[in-house]
């Protein structure tokens, strides 16, 4: 803190900028343009008198406005590490500006430097001519004679300079070698250019300086190249387009009729109109609920416990039945853990004051269960209500207004089904169903209840991985069952067995890399992209085979094939996958846990199986395509195992670029940034959830919020490891859905933000995504956090997010790096605002 902005305040706020520090600084005169000028703070005392008195000097203030500035002086020496005072009245007694009480409550190992000592001294305890130390460890430093201290300090650094100089000459063979040296650079012609500069005549000749070396040159930018054009795209040529697309798709459907089986042709008919209606609803979910979304649609896929069901009593023999029993265990785990989960999550955005009416919505599930089984007439309708009442679910999930209501319908749809089934069992198979799924249901419910917002995209990993296996257990009992069954039926046993394997082990390396178990990097095999078109070719292949052969031995070894093959294909697929792009293939996994239900539902002729798989299968090929665009990538790349990893960037010579410099800052400093501003943004990213940093976060927001400064949330599609996670984590720290938006519907206003804090993000906000055309996120929407105007990133460490790449904004003049424990750092920042 600088008392005193004359010649000498401001040589002292200067010296103390280009050394790092944060200024504050006070002056009877309103000269807050000069402070701000020179980077620094400009305090205020509350209480208006006008301090301008002759020749550039200060006038002596009345008593009232001492009393005021006092009080302010005491709460920034609080603060403050360095107190230099320089007020001095021509002729007068220096005016007392820090008083003893001040000088108690500052914090030990502070100095104060007293400029006005000559005059008596600014401070109270200062004693002209002396420097000492208070019992509280304050240093004191009052020398009436700085001036002519200075001519020995610049001796001294002269002397420093001249040492390192000679040593230069000598080297490390010290003294005795000096002359020697001198010898050599100047008998050389390339010698060494200091000495030749230095050294001025030898043996009675000038020595003549050699020319100063080049500057090292400015490297040009290449300039860009113009903007492709857009291509002027001919209606008609569209339009032919457009009509061969639909033709072909017809064609294709028509061609499918032609094998005769009409079972399958009805459910193919289900598929299409179902997955035309769920694609439009989903559409209507908002970013923010992207995750209880994913959650509810991988409890409605647990209705592969229907088709377990369904080859229970059946026959088969006892691998089969044994097959269809675990698919309905595993099924009911997931059923009850994925709405369990999907409530507790919705439950964190409910403002306080908000009644729960789940149980009020969820009153229509007791006729759904009842109905089966007192009217068995009413089975096609309770099927077809649950099939409605799914994609119902999706619609209610558009706002969190209705998204309890979505979440109990959900319910009820599943119960629907699962009641339906229930009540077609072949006698005596009842009772066992029910300890099945109350068993199953049981684990579930303790894996939901216990699973931390931070550990949820692995967990629905975890959940994709058991539809997965159910739907390979269903497949190959119903083959075991049916053994000779109509093609319809084999496509459906073997694409069910086929997606349902690729889903199981491919979920199970996307839970592995999530949780730590494995390393993020992907599994770059040789020629991969042909062991990846080898294994489909196989498949498609024992597909033909299966459907065209009557031998049940043959039949039965090329399921057992298909299972194996598509478990490896699941490994290889996901684990090529780097984990940056981790969040694009859970949605994938999400996907494909619908067609496997799809497959089931084919498979045993079921609709609502069919409506449901195609209803979550689209959900999760829109949430994959949201993610995919929200990051820049290729959605083929993705769902193909990393077809295309773009190469590491270098420069045109192949060197790496020189460390750039950047700005770091301190938690004190943040708050007084933020105390200080009308507009504030935060945007939290992976590293948040990493540090378990939301609640303080949340801190920091409220406290703005009191005290009136217009804070909010901008929220990347993309930021986490799956979609919403960042809303879902701040919901359970209490932040109100209402304060946190999407990035699109914030970003224009960040030029008008004073302060833009980011908590653990980096490729979201990396300014190359836009100005590097040879970066691999180069065209990635990203947040602008770059035009607001000051930017603080609060990050571990200066490296580069999952992407691997230096974010340009942390060396611009207005970003500053707060660097530590997001966690920690969080709430310093939160306590430093709270002690304003």
């Amino acid at each position: 803190m600088v008392l005193g902005v004359g010649v000498a305040g401001l040589a002292a706020m200067g010296t103390s900028n280009a050394l790092g520090s944060v200024v504050r600084a006070w002056d009877v005169r309103d000269v807050s343009d000069q402070v701000k000028s020179m980077g620094g703070k400009w305090i205020t005392v509350d209480f208006k008198e006008d301090g301008a008195g002759q020749g550039g000097y200060a006038k002596e203030s009345s008593k009232e406005f001492q009393e005021a500035q006092k009080a302010t002086f005491h709460k920034h020496a609080k603060e403050c590490d360095i107190i230099i005072s320089t007020a001095a009245i021509p002729g007068r007694k220096s005016p007392i500006l820090i008083e003893d009480y001040m000088v108690k409550d500052m914090k030990p190992g502070s100095v104060i430097v007293d400029l006005a000592a000559a005059g008596g001294g600014n401070c109270t305890l200062c004693k002209p001519g002396e420097k000492y130390t208070t019992e509280n460890g304050v240093t004191i430093i009052g020398y009436t004679d700085l001036a002519g201290r200075m001519g020995a300090q610049a001796s001294a650094m002269y002397a420093t300079n001249m040492m390192h100089m000679v040593n230069h000459f000598t080297g490390k063979e010290g003294a005795e070698a000096f002359l020697s040296n001198v010898e050599k650079a100047l008998a050389a012609d390339d010698g060494d250019i200091i000495v030749k500069s230095v050294i001025c005549c030898k043996d009675g000749e000038a020595v003549i300086a050699p020319p100063p070396p080049d500057p090292t040159p400015v490297k040009k930018k290449e300039p860009k190249a113009a903007k492709k054009e857009a291509v002027v795209v001919d209606p008609a040529q569209e339009a032919m387009q457009t009509s061969m697309v639909v033709g072909g798709g017809s064609a294709l459907a028509i061609a499918a009729s032609l094998g005769g089986d009409a079972g399958f042709m009805a459910m193919l008919n289900t598929f299409g109109l179902s997955g035309a209606a769920g694609y439009q609803v989903v559409w209507g979910v908002t970013h923010a609920l992207h995750t209880p979304l994913m959650a509810v649609t991988n409890a409605i896929s647990g209705l592969t416990a229907a088709g377990g069901l369904m080859c229970m009593g059946a026959g088969g023999g006892a691998m089969a039945q044994g097959l269809a029993q675990a698919s309905v265990v595993i099924s009911s785990v997931n059923i009850a853990g994925g709405f369990l989960v999907t409530k507790r999550m919705l439950d964190l955005f409910r403002k306080p004051g908000d009644q729960d009416l789940t149980g009020t919505y969820m009153l229509p599930a007791a006729g759904m269960a009842i109905a089966p089984f007192a009217l068995p007439v009413a089975a096609p309708t309770v099927g077809t209500l649950s099939g409605l009442m799914c994609i119902a679910a999706i619609g209610g999930l558009s706002s969190q207004k209705t998204a309890q209501f979505g979440l109990a319908l959900g319910c009820t749809g599943v119960t629907g089904a699962m009641a339906m089934t229930l009540a077609a069992l072949p006698h005596g198979q009842l009772a066992p169903a029910l300890g099945l799924i109350a068993g199953g249901s049981a684990l579930g419910l303790g894996v939901g209840k216990s699973v931390s917002p931070m550990a949820l995209p692995q967990t629905v990993a975890a959940f994709h991985a058991l539809v997965g296996a159910a739907a390979v257990a269903t497949c190959l009992s119903s083959h075991m069952i049916h053994p000779t069954a109509s093609v319809g039926h084999k496509v459906g046993a073997m694409l069910g067995n086929a997606i349902g394997g690729i889903t199981f082990t491919g979920s199970l390396i996307a839970f592995a890399k999530l949780n730590g178990n494995m390393g993020s990097k992907p599994m770059n095999l040789p020629n991969k992209n042909m062991l990846n078109a080898g294994m489909g070719a196989a498949q498609m292949g024992m597909l033909g085979l299966y459907c065209a052969s009557d031998s049940v031995g043959l039949g039965t070894g090329l399921m057992y094939s298909t299972t194996a093959l598509s478990s490896v294909m699941g490994v290889h697929l996901v684990g090529s996958v780097g984990g940056g792009d981790m969040p694009c293939c859970v949605t994938v996994l999400n996907s494909y846990s619908g067609w496997a239900l799809v497959a089931e539902g084919m498979l045993l002729g079921s609709p609502t199986l069919t409506v449901v798989g195609s209803l979550i299968g689209f959900s999760g090929a829109i949430l994959t395509k949201i993610m995919c665009d929200a990051m820049n990538r290729d959605i083929m790349n993705v769902i193909f195992g990393g077809m295309q990893v773009a190469a590491p960037k270098k420069d045109a010579d192949g060197t790496v670029e020189e460390p750039k410099e950047h700005r770091e800052t301190k938690v004190e400093a943040v708050a007084d940034l933020l105390i200080d501003s009308k507009e504030v943004m935060i945007v939290p990213g992976y590293g948040m959830a990493v540090s378990q940093a939301q609640r303080a976060v949340a801190d920091i927001a409220n406290f703005l919020k009191e005290k009136e400064i217009n804070t909010r949330f901008s929220i990347h599609p993309v930021a986490g490891r799956m979609p919403g996670q960042m809303n879902v984590l701040l919901a359970e720290a209490g932040v109100p859905y209402d304060w946190v938006y999407e990035m699109d519907e914030v970003q224009d206003d960040m030029p008008n933000v004073d302060v833009c804090l980011v908590v653990g993000a980096n490729d979201i906000t990396n300014e190359a995504a836009e100005t590097d055309e040879d970066c691999s996120i180069y065209g990635m929407p990203v947040i602008k956090v770059w035009e607001a105007k000051n930017c603080i990133f609060l990050k571990r460490s200066m490296a580069g997010g999952y992407a691997d790449l230096e974010n340009p904004v942390f060396f611009r003049e207005t970003t500053q790096m707060l660097l530590g424990d997001g966690k920690a750092s969080c709430e310093g920042i939160a306590a430093a605002l709270k002690s304003k």
